[in-house]
């Protein structure tokens, strides 16, 4: 019998704490609750536990079931458990059996996935049904709403945008909880008795009735989800909700899956309990009630409500699981936090511990915890916090020998820009991840903006940000003066002239509310508008000029509603002169990039839209950003770089530094965005929802007049703000413990708004508690403060800035020696004929290149330039081939060697660049010779990890196929299915990706490259190959310099 501190005695371990020895030691025949607060080293106890499991014989390592969140934590524990299995049979402490039994490590939704597929049939279903994407989902579900003619839509005045994301939400929640649309109906009916109660007051209550008719309006749009099932039906797809929701309905009526299930996986680990929706729980405890299984989890982490997860699946583990009350364990020591960090975490999370559910206890820090600081600066302005922020990291990041890894943590990201650019302006690497960063470039910005105005009338926002940027720089008297204008016309005729009372009353019975006369208008009256009219006398000369300037243009893009997408974009380009300013601007790769980026997301969209339109474009990016914004990532954190992403995005992640700025009153925590709960707009009463113990209850039933009724409605809201403000604690919980040793909170009273916003209540708890400096509680100001006179800005901002004057005497200078030139132009008039022309001619065309290049193109791009130059031209799709999908699968079935992946989900591989190679071996001979190969053996460091690494003017995509460990650093390994280089030089221009790997790897990791060997395994031949030579950073770059040169000059020119 090992006891767990034997077995990390043997595995070179630190010992396990007495609160770890106690679970790691568990009874195997138990069920038990594991509160692992943040940092507490949950996956390596996990780990252990499986260990101690394998070494007592108590279980095979193919009979433990390991589930949690995301891919990343999935691939992390597998790792760890399959590192200390191979440590413990080297050591002989268990024996060496199959190596293919080891532990199935996946995350709930592919768990649900899995066993969907192996017994749909049961259903009826077809197990190899496609699962469609976020995307695709989207565009489906709005090609529904697009095609619907249910008359009672057009009661609630809803945008397609809007629908399609109630559709989307009501068809998850619905499929999750098991609603039906007689559901829905008889609980309207029953709910609309509220309407024949006496007032019981001296008002009408007329919200009663607007209650009504938001549950009335449930009614079309299950109508609604019910076409979106029948549309997925019959286009044989499915979502990842589905296959929950369809599992959890095989394993409700099929026991003998449960027994399969129960007899192949005789120990079961819930990680990250506390994020699993009702339909997974659902599903767990059916198939495992009174089962060895062991959910850890943190309710004091659980942010993912708004997809369906539910804090009190800890507290309701025991009911869930039956077989009494379950041991309840903790994890209370924290190995990642400071001290200090620490302190604020626990004093932040106080109010939640009053809450029902399990007793989570206080956070201790490590006996070698850092000691630093928690530091606070709360500024006049966002402009000063942002700057106080920019040199609060530029001195963290300079400390130390090894570069540290940092990021700005935002709740939400109205106001990460100024964050982003008060660190560029002070030269510290910059990444803002996810969709969120896109659209907050200033060139994208601007697309999307006029995209909006083209299509939506009432896109007030974005036009104004259109007139008063760069392109027309209208000022703010004259933007009043437009809104002046814009009033006036209500009332009135497209002339100008006031309507009589009939004709008053007849539009506002004809028209929505909301389609009133907007700036939109107001332009185009304005512009027309006879020279006299008085409505002209509020603007400026040059502001009435620019109008007109800008009503023209907006005018001429009216066409691009009706568009192509990608030709919509192209004419927002050249109209608002974005083309050229990226190529004028100084820091345009940024923006370059971005505007790849953002192609790619049209992309995407266009390869799941049915109808592809400007308008569906728009709403698609609007969605994807608030999923983006509320997902984990899964990028890993970069030394010296600082990443900027939501809250919500960094669960799961660390970085040596980290700041939360924006912690001020109803910022952080936020105002709440469902201040009615089920009774907004397109949510499930909560009455119909798995968790609705654990949601404010509106006991309507009891009222017996409206008056009644409102009252009880106040207490409800009383009870949503708590719920929500407890929800919030948790996020800011989260973010706090992603500190490892320095931590930033920051604030400002006067951001965007016309009122000041002091510091949140998280900061004055802190302040209380005598955990940061005591904080100024009110502005300086009355008003929002102008900037002194060192920092005065001028506004609307002049795009040249303060190189106006250098540029204007520039243009001065070409214009005066262009004066001089009229004599001689006929001379020059036959030769410039003669070159417009040879422009004019195919292949002759200089090219932007693209600011990213995949490191797999590397070979390609320089060996071949021109080659590459025609695929950019006119870019063809490949014919498929043989070899490249055998590459795929081969690449495919390591990752799933090395546990990294799960079963089941098809990742990229660089296959496509290998050279094909006619092979008379199958996947499975290929297979026998991996398993046959030095690497077998091994445990990589990482498996397909993508990092980005910025070359001159260019990013450089690496994914890495595996890096294992070596006594002197690490080892990079690219699989190469394809064919061996036939002469040295094919293996100098193939050996360019390993060069752009090993930089990639070493800036990542801040290893010297001298501690990075790289090499190619080519599977076909068994063959290692590493080259003699690798290029320096310097040399990578200076030879994709020249491949690019040469690729974007117009053939023929080097030879001119």
């Amino acid at each position: 019998m090992f006891s767990a501190r034997e077995i990390a005695a043997k595995l070179g371990q630190f010992e396990p704490t007495a609160e770890q020895e106690a679970i790691i030691e568990a009874d195997p025949a138990g069920t038990y609750r594991v509160i692992a607060g943040a940092g507490s080293g949950k996956t390596e106890t996990m780990a252990q536990r499986v260990l101690w499991l394998v070494a007592n014989n108590h279980v095979a390592p193919g009979e433990v079931l390991g589930l949690t969140f995301t891919r990343k934590a999935a691939g992390e524990l597998g790792r760890r458990i399959s590192e200390r299995l191979a440590e413990l049979a080297t050591s002989g402490v268990v024996r060496t059996g199959d190596e293919f039994d080891t532990p199935s490590v996946a995350t709930y939704n592919s768990f649900a996935s899995g066993l969907y597929r192996e017994y749909a049939a049961l259903l009826g279903r077809d197990p190899d049904a496609q699962v469609l994407s976020e995307a695709s989902a989207w565009g489906l579900a709005r090609s529904v709403v697009v095609a619907s003619t249910d008359p009672a839509l057009l009661k609630w005045e809803y945008s397609v945008g809007e629908l399609t994301r109630v559709v989307r939400l009501l068809a998850s929640r619905v499929s999750e909880n098991a609603v039906s649309l007689s559901d829905i109906d008889a609980f309207a009916t029953q709910f609309r008795t509220l309407r024949d109660l006496p007032p019981g007051g001296s008002g009408r209550y007329a919200e009663v009735e607007a209650w009504s008719d938001t549950v009335d309006s449930l009614i079309p749009m299950m109508g609604l989800v019910a076409d979106y099932t029948r549309a997925k039906a019959l286009r044989g797809v499915i979502e990842f909700s589905d296959q929950v929701a369809l599992a959890l309905e095989l394993v409700s009526t099929h026991p003998e899956i449960c027994e399969n299930i129960r007899a192949s996986h005789r120990v079961v680990l819930l990680d990250e309990y506390q994020d699993t929706s009702v339909a997974q729980s659902s599903l767990l405890s059916i198939l495992f009630p009174s089962h060895p299984v062991m959910a850890v989890g943190d309710p004091y982490q659980a942010i993912y409500g708004w997809r369906g997860a539910s804090s009190s699946n800890l507290s309701d583990f025991d009911r869930a699981f039956g077989g009494g009350a379950p041991a309840t364990f903790t994890l209370s020591t924290s190995w990642r936090n400071g001290t200090h960090v620490l302190n604020v975490a626990n004093e932040i999370a106080t109010p939640l511990a009053a809450l029902p559910g399990p007793d989570v206890g206080v956070l201790q820090p490590a006996p070698a915890a850092s000691t630093q600081p928690v530091e606070v600066v709360f500024e006049e302005t966002i402009h000063d916090e942002a700057d106080a922020v920019a040199r609060w990291l530029v001195d963290k990041l300079a400390e130390g020998d090894k570069r540290p890894t940092a990021a700005i943590l935002v709740r939400q990201r109205h106001h990460q820009r100024a964050f982003v650019d008060a660190l560029g302006a002070r030269g510290v690497p910059v990444h803002v991840l996810g969709i969120g960063g896109l659209l907050d470039d200033p060139v994208v910005a601007d697309i999307v903006c006029a995209l909006r105005v083209i299509i939506h009338p009432h896109a007030e926002t974005e036009l104004v940000r259109l007139l008063s940027g760069g392109r027309w720089r209208l000022g703010v008297s004259d933007l009043h003066a437009l809104a002046t204008t814009a009033r006036w016309l209500e009332g009135r005729d497209a002339s100008g002239s006031a309507l009589d009372a009939t004709a008053k009353s007849r539009l506002k019975e004809s028209v929505a509310p909301s389609d009133h006369a907007g700036l939109r208008d107001a332009l185009s009256f304005i512009v027309r508008a006879p020279s006299e009219h008085h409505q002209r006398k509020l603007y400026s000369e040059a502001g009435l000029s620019r109008l007109a300037e800008a009503e023209a243009t907006l005018r001429a893009l009216n066409d691009a509603h009706v568009a192509s997408v990608d030709d919509a974009i192209a004419m927002v380009e050249r109209a608002l002169g974005l083309d050229v300013e990226v190529l004028a601007h100084p820091g345009r790769s940024r923006s370059v990039a971005a505007r790849e980026a953002l192609m790619d997301a049209l992309n995407t969209y266009l390869a799941v839209s049915d109808d592809a339109s400007v308008s569906g474009f728009v709403q698609w990016l609007a969605d994807a950003e608030t999923r983006d914004n509320l997902t984990p990532r899964q990028e890993p954190a970069e030394p010296g770089c600082v990443q900027v992403l939501t809250i919500h995005g960094s669960k799961g992640l660390e970085w040596d530094i980290v700041v939360v700025p924006r912690v001020v009153d109803d910022e952080l925590p936020g105002p709440g965005k469902n201040r009615k709960g089920w009774l907004s707009r397109g949510e499930l009463p909560y009455v119909f929802r798995g968790d609705r113990g654990s949601l404010p209850d509106f006991g309507w039933q009891a009222a017996t007049t409206r008056k009644e009724a409102m009252a009880v409605f106040g207490q409800f809201k009383e009870a949503l703000s708590d719920h929500q403000l407890a929800e919030e604690r948790r996020l800011m919980y989260v973010a706090v413990t992603r500190a490892k040793h320095h931590l930033l909170l920051s604030g400002s009273f006067w951001a965007a708004q016309q009122n000041s916003r002091g510091p949140s209540t998280f900061l004055t708890e802190l302040a209380d508690a005598g955990l940061i400096p005591t904080l100024p509680l009110a502005s300086t100001h009355e008003t929002p403060p102008e900037q002194d006179d060192a920092q005065e800005r001028i506004w609307p901002g002049d795009p040249l800035g303060s190189r106006r004057a250098l540029v204007e005497r520039a243009a001065q200078a070409v214009l005066d020696s262009a004066s001089g030139l009229d004599g001689t132009a006929a001379a020059w008039d036959p030769r410039l004929q003669l070159l417009q022309a040879k422009r004019q001619e195919p292949g002759t065309r200089r090219l932007r290149f693209p600011v990213r290049i995949p490191a797999s193109a590397l070979e390609r791009l320089i060996s071949d330039p021109q080659a590459y130059r025609r695929a950019l031209l006119r870019p063809m799709p490949s014919r498929p081939q043989a070899a490249a999908l055998r590459g795929t699968l081969f690449h495919r079935f390591v990752e799933q060697r090395f546990a990294q992946v799960h079963p089941g989900v098809l990742f990229d591989s660089d296959a496509e660049w290998d050279e094909p190679a006619e092979s008379s071996l199958s996947i499975e001979q290929w297979r026998e010779r991996f398993e046959a190969s030095e690497f077998a053996g091994l445990e990589p460091v990482a498996i397909e990890p993508e990092l980005q690494v910025p070359v001159g003017e260019h990013i450089i995509i690496c994914k890495i196929d595996a890096v294992f460990p070596t006594e002197t650093g690490v080892r990079i390994i690219d699989w190469k299915t394809g064919a061996a280089p036939a002469t040295p030089e094919a293996l100098v221009a193939k050996s360019i990706q390993l060069a752009a790997y090993r930089l990639a790897w070493s800036q990542w990791s801040g290893l010297d490259a001298s501690q990075i060997e790289a090499a190619f395994w080519f599977v076909e031949t068994e063959t290692l190959v590493t080259p003699d030579y690798l290029p320096s950073a310097a040399e990578l770059g200076s030879l994709i310099d020249e491949a690019v040169a040469r690729v974007i000059a117009p053939e023929g020119a080097e030879h001119d």
